[in-house]
Protein backbone atom coordinates (compact mmCIF):
# COMPACT_ATOMS: atom_id res chain seq x y z
CA UNK A 1 0.00 0.00 0.00
CA UNK A 2 1.26 3.58 -0.94
CA UNK A 3 1.26 6.30 1.31
CA UNK A 4 0.96 10.15 0.56
CA UNK A 5 1.62 12.78 3.02
CA UNK A 6 0.31 16.30 2.57
CA UNK A 7 3.84 17.62 1.00
CA UNK A 8 3.29 14.81 -1.61
CA UNK A 9 -0.31 15.34 -2.16
CA UNK A 10 0.67 19.12 -2.76
CA UNK A 11 3.09 18.95 -5.92
CA UNK A 12 1.29 15.53 -7.72
CA UNK A 13 -0.68 17.26 -10.11
CA UNK A 14 -1.21 20.52 -11.77
CA UNK A 15 -4.58 22.58 -10.54
CA UNK A 16 -5.53 21.52 -14.07
CA UNK A 17 -5.17 18.28 -13.98
CA UNK A 18 -7.06 18.23 -10.28
CA UNK A 19 -9.89 20.13 -11.69
CA UNK A 20 -9.71 17.69 -14.86
CA UNK A 21 -10.63 14.52 -11.77
CA UNK A 22 -13.42 16.66 -10.19
CA UNK A 23 -15.08 17.32 -13.55
CA UNK A 24 -14.79 13.68 -14.96
CA UNK A 25 -16.52 12.64 -10.99
CA UNK A 26 -19.25 15.32 -11.82
CA UNK A 27 -19.50 13.53 -15.64
CA UNK A 28 -19.91 10.06 -13.72
CA UNK A 29 -22.37 11.33 -11.22
CA UNK A 30 -24.50 12.85 -14.01
CA UNK A 31 -24.11 9.40 -15.40
CA UNK A 32 -24.88 7.48 -12.81
CA UNK A 33 -22.06 5.14 -13.35
CA UNK A 34 -21.02 5.86 -9.81
CA UNK A 35 -22.10 5.24 -6.35
CA UNK A 36 -22.55 7.85 -2.68
CA UNK A 37 -24.21 6.86 0.04
CA UNK A 38 -24.95 9.03 2.30
CA UNK A 39 -22.20 10.14 4.95
CA UNK A 40 -22.07 8.98 8.23
CA UNK A 41 -22.26 10.85 11.52
CA UNK A 42 -20.79 9.63 14.66
CA UNK A 43 -20.97 12.09 17.84
CA UNK A 44 -19.67 12.08 20.84
CA UNK A 45 -19.64 14.86 23.26
CA UNK A 46 -18.39 18.14 21.13
CA UNK A 47 -16.66 15.58 18.64
CA UNK A 48 -17.70 14.09 15.57
CA UNK A 49 -16.51 11.64 13.32
CA UNK A 50 -17.32 11.64 9.68
CA UNK A 51 -17.36 8.49 7.18
CA UNK A 52 -17.77 9.20 3.84
CA UNK A 53 -17.22 6.38 1.25
CA UNK A 54 -17.92 6.49 -2.55
CA UNK A 55 -17.50 3.85 -5.38
CA UNK A 56 -16.60 4.52 -9.10
CA UNK A 57 -14.14 4.72 -11.51
CA UNK A 58 -12.37 1.18 -10.69
CA UNK A 59 -11.83 2.22 -7.09
CA UNK A 60 -13.60 2.89 -3.94
CA UNK A 61 -12.41 4.91 -1.32
CA UNK A 62 -13.68 5.87 2.09
CA UNK A 63 -12.33 9.04 3.66
CA UNK A 64 -12.44 9.30 7.80
CA UNK A 65 -12.93 12.99 9.53
CA UNK A 66 -12.66 13.92 13.09
CA UNK A 67 -13.64 17.19 14.15
CA UNK A 68 -12.64 18.22 17.58
CA UNK A 69 -13.48 21.72 18.77
CA UNK A 70 -11.17 21.43 21.23
CA UNK A 71 -7.97 20.87 19.66
CA UNK A 72 -7.95 24.87 19.36
CA UNK A 73 -7.06 25.39 23.19
CA UNK A 74 -3.65 23.07 22.36
CA UNK A 75 -2.69 24.25 19.17
CA UNK A 76 -3.82 21.41 16.97
CA UNK A 77 -6.08 20.84 13.78
CA UNK A 78 -9.31 21.13 14.51
CA UNK A 79 -10.54 18.86 11.22
CA UNK A 80 -8.62 15.57 10.74
CA UNK A 81 -8.56 12.61 8.41
CA UNK A 82 -7.34 10.32 5.95
CA UNK A 83 -8.78 8.28 3.05
CA UNK A 84 -8.05 4.98 2.35
CA UNK A 85 -7.86 3.88 -1.43
CA UNK A 86 -9.24 0.71 -2.71
CA UNK A 87 -9.41 -1.21 -6.25
CA UNK A 88 -13.17 -1.90 -7.03
CA UNK A 89 -12.33 -5.52 -8.16
CA UNK A 90 -10.48 -6.57 -5.90
CA UNK A 91 -11.12 -4.65 -2.75
CA UNK A 92 -7.54 -4.74 -2.27
CA UNK A 93 -6.18 -1.39 0.18
CA UNK A 94 -3.91 0.73 -2.88
CA UNK A 95 -3.24 3.86 -0.91
CA UNK A 96 -3.34 5.85 2.17
CA UNK A 97 -3.79 9.75 2.15
CA UNK A 98 -3.91 12.64 3.85
CA UNK A 99 -7.18 14.07 3.68
CA UNK A 100 -7.15 17.77 4.65
CA UNK A 101 -4.65 18.53 1.45
CA UNK A 102 -6.76 16.36 -0.51
CA UNK A 103 -9.99 18.08 0.40
CA UNK A 104 -8.54 21.52 0.09
CA UNK A 105 -7.57 21.26 -3.35
CA UNK A 106 -10.54 19.21 -4.44
CA UNK A 107 -12.61 22.09 -2.60
CA UNK A 108 -10.72 24.52 -4.92
CA UNK A 109 -11.29 22.76 -7.98
CA UNK A 110 -15.38 22.86 -7.22
CA UNK A 111 -14.78 26.67 -6.98
CA UNK A 112 -13.27 26.38 -10.58
CA UNK A 113 -15.66 24.07 -12.12
CA UNK A 114 -18.09 26.92 -11.20
CA UNK A 115 -16.01 29.63 -12.48
CA UNK A 116 -15.51 27.79 -16.16
CA UNK A 117 -19.48 27.04 -17.15
CA UNK A 118 -20.55 30.04 -14.91
CA UNK A 119 -19.13 33.27 -15.98
CA UNK A 120 -17.54 34.99 -18.91
CA UNK A 121 -14.46 33.31 -20.82
CA UNK A 122 -12.36 36.99 -20.31
CA UNK A 123 -12.97 37.91 -16.37
CA UNK A 124 -10.20 39.03 -14.92
CA UNK A 125 -10.60 39.50 -11.43
CA UNK A 126 -12.46 37.68 -8.58
CA UNK A 127 -13.97 39.49 -4.91
CA UNK A 128 -13.22 36.77 -2.44
CA UNK A 129 -14.63 36.51 1.23
CA UNK A 130 -12.56 34.55 3.36
CA UNK A 131 -8.94 33.94 4.13
CA UNK A 132 -8.95 30.42 5.14
CA UNK A 133 -7.93 27.48 4.15
CA UNK A 134 -10.64 26.88 1.55
CA UNK A 135 -10.36 30.71 0.11
CA UNK A 136 -6.85 30.51 -0.16
CA UNK A 137 -7.38 27.72 -2.54
CA UNK A 138 -10.00 28.84 -4.06
CA UNK A 139 -8.15 31.82 -5.24
CA UNK A 140 -5.39 29.92 -6.96
CA UNK A 141 -7.75 27.43 -8.39
CA UNK A 142 -9.55 30.27 -10.09
CA UNK A 143 -6.54 31.76 -11.75
CA UNK A 144 -5.85 28.53 -13.09
CA UNK A 145 -9.30 28.62 -15.43
CA UNK A 146 -9.53 31.95 -16.29
CA UNK A 147 -6.56 34.81 -16.63
CA UNK A 148 -6.56 36.49 -13.16
CA UNK A 149 -5.02 39.85 -13.49
CA UNK A 150 -6.31 40.76 -9.65
CA UNK A 151 -8.09 39.28 -6.77
CA UNK A 152 -10.41 41.56 -3.85
CA UNK A 153 -10.50 40.46 -0.59
CA UNK A 154 -12.67 41.64 1.80
CA UNK A 155 -10.11 42.85 4.55
CA UNK A 156 -11.18 41.63 8.43
CA UNK A 157 -7.84 40.69 9.90
CA UNK A 158 -4.16 41.54 8.61
CA UNK A 159 -2.99 38.08 9.32
CA UNK A 160 -5.78 36.10 6.98
CA UNK A 161 -4.96 38.99 4.04
CA UNK A 162 -1.55 38.55 4.71
CA UNK A 163 -1.55 34.84 4.34
CA UNK A 164 -3.41 35.12 1.19
CA UNK A 165 -1.42 37.08 -0.61
CA UNK A 166 1.75 35.37 0.29
CA UNK A 167 -0.50 32.10 -0.90
CA UNK A 168 -1.45 33.64 -4.14
CA UNK A 169 2.23 35.17 -4.89
CA UNK A 170 3.67 31.47 -4.64
CA UNK A 171 1.39 30.08 -7.45
CA UNK A 172 1.11 33.41 -9.45
CA UNK A 173 3.55 35.89 -8.53
CA UNK A 174 1.85 38.53 -11.09
CA UNK A 175 -1.55 38.53 -9.91
CA UNK A 176 -2.21 41.51 -7.73
CA UNK A 177 -4.12 40.91 -4.28
CA UNK A 178 -6.20 44.13 -3.33
CA UNK A 179 -7.38 44.97 0.16
CA UNK A 180 -10.95 46.24 0.22
CA UNK A 181 -12.89 47.00 3.49
CA UNK A 182 -16.43 46.70 2.93
CA UNK A 183 -18.31 44.00 0.65
CA UNK A 184 -20.08 46.44 -1.11
CA UNK A 185 -16.54 47.87 -2.81
CA UNK A 186 -15.84 44.29 -3.77
CA UNK A 187 -18.94 44.16 -6.07
CA UNK A 188 -17.87 47.82 -7.21
CA UNK A 189 -14.65 46.67 -8.32
CA UNK A 190 -15.61 42.75 -9.70
CA UNK A 191 -18.17 40.55 -11.46
CA UNK A 192 -17.30 37.44 -9.99
CA UNK A 193 -17.56 36.65 -5.87
CA UNK A 194 -16.63 33.83 -4.43
CA UNK A 195 -17.82 32.93 -0.30
CA UNK A 196 -15.76 30.67 1.34
CA UNK A 197 -17.00 31.10 5.03
CA UNK A 198 -18.68 29.72 7.83
CA UNK A 199 -20.96 32.88 8.15
CA UNK A 200 -24.32 31.63 9.54
CA UNK A 201 -25.82 35.22 7.60
CA UNK A 202 -25.41 36.82 3.77
CA UNK A 203 -21.72 38.05 3.82
CA UNK A 204 -23.61 40.52 0.84
CA UNK A 205 -25.83 43.25 0.76
CA UNK A 206 -29.23 42.48 0.06
CA UNK A 207 -29.28 44.32 -2.57
CA UNK A 208 -30.26 44.04 -6.30
CA UNK A 209 -28.65 47.00 -7.67
CA UNK A 210 -25.46 45.98 -6.50
CA UNK A 211 -25.55 42.43 -7.57
CA UNK A 212 -27.58 42.19 -10.79
CA UNK A 213 -25.24 40.77 -13.70
CA UNK A 214 -22.25 39.31 -11.52
CA UNK A 215 -21.26 35.54 -10.46
CA UNK A 216 -21.81 34.18 -7.24
CA UNK A 217 -20.35 31.11 -5.72
CA UNK A 218 -20.49 29.87 -2.56
CA UNK A 219 -17.97 27.57 -1.12
CA UNK A 220 -18.42 27.57 2.61
CA UNK A 221 -21.77 27.04 4.85
CA UNK A 222 -22.43 23.68 5.15
CA UNK A 223 -25.13 23.76 7.40
CA UNK A 224 -29.21 23.92 6.84
CA UNK A 225 -28.66 27.21 9.23
CA UNK A 226 -26.41 28.62 7.30
CA UNK A 227 -26.48 31.16 4.28
CA UNK A 228 -23.70 33.09 2.54
CA UNK A 229 -25.33 34.81 -0.33
CA UNK A 230 -28.44 37.32 0.15
CA UNK A 231 -32.22 36.63 -1.03
CA UNK A 232 -31.76 38.52 -4.24
CA UNK A 233 -28.66 36.94 -5.44
CA UNK A 234 -30.90 33.87 -5.82
CA UNK A 235 -33.90 35.77 -7.04
CA UNK A 236 -31.74 38.00 -9.52
CA UNK A 237 -30.13 34.52 -10.96
CA UNK A 238 -33.42 32.82 -11.39
CA UNK A 239 -32.10 29.22 -10.85
CA UNK A 240 -28.99 27.63 -8.87
CA UNK A 241 -26.54 25.43 -9.73
CA UNK A 242 -25.32 22.63 -7.22
CA UNK A 243 -22.86 20.11 -6.88
CA UNK A 244 -24.63 17.64 -5.65
CA UNK A 245 -28.26 16.06 -4.70
CA UNK A 246 -27.15 15.83 -1.26
CA UNK A 247 -26.30 19.40 -1.00
CA UNK A 248 -30.30 20.79 -1.50
CA UNK A 249 -31.42 19.06 2.11
CA UNK A 250 -27.87 20.01 3.59
CA UNK A 251 -26.97 23.58 3.57
CA UNK A 252 -28.99 26.96 4.10
CA UNK A 253 -28.60 28.69 0.73
CA UNK A 254 -30.29 26.08 -1.42
CA UNK A 255 -33.20 24.94 1.18
CA UNK A 256 -33.84 28.73 1.94
CA UNK A 257 -34.21 29.89 -1.63
CA UNK A 258 -36.54 26.68 -2.37
CA UNK A 259 -38.57 26.94 0.35
CA UNK A 260 -39.14 31.16 0.77
CA UNK A 261 -39.32 30.59 -3.40
CA UNK A 262 -36.72 32.51 -4.14
CA UNK A 263 -36.20 29.84 -6.71
CA UNK A 264 -38.16 27.14 -8.06
CA UNK A 265 -37.11 23.45 -7.24
CA UNK A 266 -37.15 22.37 -10.69
CA UNK A 267 -34.30 25.51 -11.46
CA UNK A 268 -32.16 23.99 -8.80
CA UNK A 269 -29.79 21.39 -10.61
CA UNK A 270 -26.68 19.69 -10.52
CA UNK A 271 -23.88 21.96 -12.31
CA UNK A 272 -22.81 18.24 -14.29
CA UNK A 273 -25.66 19.12 -16.65
CA UNK A 274 -23.92 22.26 -18.04
CA UNK A 275 -20.78 20.32 -18.45
CA UNK A 276 -22.70 17.59 -20.44
CA UNK A 277 -24.83 19.81 -21.92
CA UNK A 278 -27.87 18.81 -20.42
CA UNK A 279 -28.64 22.43 -19.66
CA UNK A 280 -27.47 25.70 -20.57
CA UNK A 281 -26.92 29.48 -19.06
CA UNK A 282 -26.73 32.78 -20.42
CA UNK A 283 -22.91 33.61 -18.40
CA UNK A 284 -23.70 37.62 -19.05
CA UNK A 285 -26.73 37.20 -16.83
CA UNK A 286 -26.87 36.61 -13.03
CA UNK A 287 -25.40 33.12 -12.24
CA UNK A 288 -24.64 31.33 -8.87
CA UNK A 289 -23.87 28.09 -7.56
CA UNK A 290 -23.60 26.33 -4.43
CA UNK A 291 -20.98 23.46 -3.55
CA UNK A 292 -21.22 21.24 -0.16
CA UNK A 293 -19.03 18.72 -1.63
CA UNK A 294 -19.39 15.67 -1.90
CA UNK A 295 -17.20 12.03 -1.34
CA UNK A 296 -17.11 11.30 -4.79
CA UNK A 297 -14.97 14.61 -5.71
CA UNK A 298 -12.52 13.01 -2.92
CA UNK A 299 -12.31 9.78 -5.13
CA UNK A 300 -11.43 10.39 -8.60
CA UNK A 301 -8.71 13.10 -6.67
CA UNK A 302 -7.71 9.94 -5.04
CA UNK A 303 -7.34 8.19 -8.01
CA UNK A 304 -5.49 10.80 -9.67
CA UNK A 305 -3.44 11.20 -7.21
CA UNK A 306 -2.36 7.60 -7.16
CA UNK A 307 -2.18 6.99 -10.47
CA UNK A 308 0.43 9.93 -10.65
CA UNK A 309 2.44 8.55 -7.62
CA UNK A 310 2.75 5.45 -8.89
CA UNK A 311 3.81 6.44 -12.42
CA UNK A 312 6.69 8.85 -11.08
CA UNK A 313 7.69 6.56 -8.01
CA UNK A 314 6.58 8.95 -5.34
CA UNK A 315 5.20 8.01 -1.94
CA UNK A 316 6.08 5.24 0.52
CA UNK A 317 5.14 1.68 0.33
CA UNK A 318 4.24 -0.53 3.35
CA UNK A 319 3.02 -4.01 3.96
CA UNK A 320 -0.24 -4.25 5.55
Amino acid sequence: MLILNNEQISSLLSLEEITAAVESAMVSYENQSSSVPRRMHLDHGENTLLCMPSFGGGYFATKLVSVVPGNKNKALPVTNGALLLNDAETGLPLALMNAAKLTALRTGALGAVGIRYMTPANIDSIGLIGTGVQGLHQAIFACSVRPIQTIYSLYRQAEGFEKLRYFVQQHYPAVKVVACKMAEELLEKTEVLIAATTSASPVLPNDAALLRGKHFISIGSYKPNMQELPAAVYQLAGQLAIDSEFARHETGDIINAVERGWVLAENVYTIGKLITGARQIDVHQTTAYKSAGMALYDLFTARALYQKAVETGIGVEVAL
